[in-house]
C-alpha cells in the first residue's frame, strides 16, 4: 500500500523517469546497449574529470576549453565508474528526467494533466534521437533541465493563476534562476544568451505591472544567484595559483582562437545572411523538435492577445541562436539550448487536444494513449538516432578493444593522445593523463603542437595512440604495436599505438 501511495503521489516524476530511461537507452552511447560511448568530446571531459579527481588542477596541468563545472559533473560519474560511462549515463538520466518533469509542468499550465502524459514520450524522442543530441554526454544535454525549470518560471510570471505570487515577490525562484544562470556560464557561457532574454523579459514584466522600484531587488537577488557558483571556483583556482590559466583557457582561447568572433572579416549582411542559412539547415536536419518549435512560435503569435507574450519565445530564442552560433561554430550538438522551445509546440498541441478531450472525458482511455505513445516514441527515437548502427555491436570486436589489448596494466603506465581529441583509450584502460596536452585539442594552438612534439621527442610517455599518420620522431623511443583503419561516422579513420621501446 506504501509503494502505492508513493507511486500516485509521484506518477508525473515517475513517468519522465521511465520515459527518459527507456529513450536514453537506445539513443545514447553511454547505455549499457552500446560498447563504447566514443565520442571524442565526451571522453575529453571524462579524462578532465578523472585529473580532477586525481589531485590534478584543470587548465594548469591539464588543458581543454569547457567549463569547471562540466569537469566536476565528469568527475564524479569518474568516482562511480572508472574505466567506462555508467556514471555518464546516469547523470544523463537525471537530467532528462529533470528536463521532462519541467516541461511536463509548463505543458500542464495550459491544458489537462492526462493529455500531458501523451505528450511527454514525443517531446522525448524528439529531443534525444534528432541530429543535435549526437551520440550523448554533451555539455549542452546537462544544461536541458536548468533551461527548463528557469522556462517554467518564466511561463509562471507570464501567465500567472490564482496563488501566485508577484515576481517581485518570489525571491526565491529568481534566485534558483541566477544560480543556474552561473552554472551555466560555467560550463559552456555561449549558452548565456537564454538567460539574457530571461533577465530582459522579466525586467520588462515587473517594471510594467509593478514599477521600476519593485524591480530593483529581484534585479539584485538574479546577481547574486549568478555569482555565488563563481566563489568556490575562484577558491580553487586561487588557492592552487591557477587563476590565470582559468581565465587563458576558458576565456581568452576559446573568444580568440576557437571563435571567429575576433577574426573572421565579413559584412555584417554576409554575416546574417550565413545565420539564416544554418537556421534553415538546423530545420531540416532536426525537424524532430525544430517543427514543434515552429508550431508553437506560430500559434503563440496568432493565439496571444498580449504584445509581449507574442514575441516573448521568438526574442529568447533569437538571443540564444545568436549567443551560440554569431561566433561561427557549426557543429551539430550547439543546437542543443534550442531544444526547450519546442515546448511550446506542445503547449499549443495540448490546448487543442483539450478542446477533443472534452468529447472523451474516460482518463483511462488518455493514459492508455500514453502507453502506446511512450512504445511509438522508444520504436521511432532507436529508428532515427544517429547512433541506431551502433547498437548491440559486440564490444570485443571494436577497435578500442582491440588496442587496450596491447596496453599493459601496471600502476606507472602512461598515454599520450595525438592527431584527435580523445579517442577513448585514456577511459577504458583508467590511464590518468600526465601531459598538460594530452590530446589534440580542437583549438591549434601553436604551444599545444610544440609541446607534443616535445613529450614524443623524449619518450615522456608509455604509449603514445595517434589518429592521423605516424607522428614525426615517434621511432626515436618508440615501436609501433597496433595499427587498424576503417571507414565510420562518414570518413576513413587510421589508429597507430605505439609503446615505449
Amino acid at each position: 500500500m506504501r509503494i502505492l501511495n508513493f507511486c500516485k503521489k509521484n506518477l508525473i516524476f515517475i513517468w519522465c523517469l521511465a520515459t527518459s530511461f527507456t529513450i536514453l537507452l537506445f539513443t545514447s552511447r553511454s547505455s549499457f546497449f552500446f560498447p563504447y560511448n566514443n565520442w571524442d568530446d565526451a571522453n575529453s571531459y571524462f579524462t578532465m574529470g578523472k585529473g580532477l579527481m586525481n589531485h590534478m588542477v584543470i587548465y594548469r596541468d591539464l588543458y581543454d576549453q569547457k567549463g569547471p563545472f562540466l569537469y566536476l559533473l565528469y568527475g564524479i560519474c569518474y568516482l562511480i565508474s572508472n574505466n567506462s560511462f555508467k556514471g555518464v549515463f546516469l547523470f544523463e538520466i537525471i537530467a532528462a528526467t529533470l528536463f521532462l518533469y519541467y516541461s511536463f509542468q509548463i505543458i500542464r499550465r495550459h491544458c489537462n494533466i492526462k493529455i500531458v502524459y501523451m505528450l511527454i514520450p514525443f517531446l522525448a524522442a524528439g529531443v534525444y534521437s534528432s541530429k543535435s543530441f549526437y551520440w550523448g554526454g554533451a555539455a549542452e544535454e546537462f544544461c536541458l533541465p536548468m533551461f527548463a525549470y528557469s522556462l517554467y518560471i518564466l511561463n509562471k510570471f507570464l501567465f500567472p493563476v490564482s496563488g501566485d505570487k508577484k515576481i517581485s515577490e518570489s525571491n526565491k525562484e529568481i534566485f534558483i534562476v541566477g544560480l543556474l544562470t552561473g552554472i551555466t556560464s560555467l560550463i559552456k557561457y555561449t549558452m548565456l544568451g537564454f538567460y539574457f532574454a530571461f533577465g530582459v523579459i522579466v525586467l520588462i514584466l515587473i517594471i510594467y505591472r509593478e514599477g521600476f522600484v519593485k524591480a530593483i531587488k529581484p534585479a539584485l537577488i538574479y546577481f547574486l544567484g549568478i555569482v555565488v557558483p563563481f566563489i568556490p571556483w575562484f577558491i580553487f583556482f586561487g588557492v592552487n595559483g591557477a587563476l590565470d590559466d582559468w581565465y587563458r583557457c576558458y576565456i581568452f582561447n576559446n573568444l580568440f582562437f576557437y571563435s571567429d568572433i575576433a577574426g573572421e572579416k565579413i559584412t555584417l549582411s554576409t554575416k546574417l545572411y550565413k545565420l539564416c542559412k544554418l537556421q534553415y539547415w538546423l530545420f531540416i536536419d532536426n525537424f524532430e523538435y525544430f517543427l514543434f518549435i515552429a508550431i508553437g512560435f506560430i500559434a503563440n503569435i496568432f493565439t496571444e492577445k498580449i504584445i509581449l507574450r507574442k514575441v516573448m519565445y521568438p526574442f529568447m530564442y533569437l538571443c540564444t541562436f545568436m549567443f551560440i552560433f554569431y561566433g561561427g561554430g557549426t557543429l551539430p550538438y550547439y543546437s542543443i539550448p534550442l531544444m526547450p522551445f519546442s515546448i511550446i509546440g506542445f503547449i499549443a498541441i495540448g490546448k487543442l487536444l483539450k478542446k477533443i478531450s472534452e468529447h472523451y472525458s474516460d482518463e483511462h482511455f488518455w493514459y492508455n494513449l500514453g502507453i502506446l505513445a511512450l512504445i511509438f516514441s522508444v520504436v521511432f527515437a532507436k529508428n532515427n538516432s544517429q547512433s541506431s548502427n551502433y547498437i548491440f555491436t559486440d564490444k570485443d570486436t571494436f577497435w578500442l578493444t582491440e588496442a587496450a589489448s596491447n596496453i599493459e596494466e601496471a600502476p606507472n603506465t602512461t598515454l599520450l593522445n595525438v592527431g584527435a581529441l580523445d579517442v577513448g583509450l585514456y577511459t577504458i584502460t583508467g590511464i590518468v593523463p600526465t601531459c598538460e596536452y594530452f590530446q589534440t585539442n580542437g583549438i591549434a594552438l601553436p604551444t599545444m603542437f610544440s609541446e607534443q612534439e616535445r613529450y614524443i621527442k623524449e619518450g615522456i610517455t608509455t604509449y603514445v595512440i595517434s589518429s592521423e599518420g605516424e607522428p614525426e620522431h615517434i621511432y626515436d623511443h618508440y615501436n609501433l604495436i597496433y595499427h587498424t583503419a576503417f571507414y565510420d561516422n562518414g570518413y576513413d579513420q587510421s589508429y597507430y599505438l605505439y609503446k615505449h621501446k
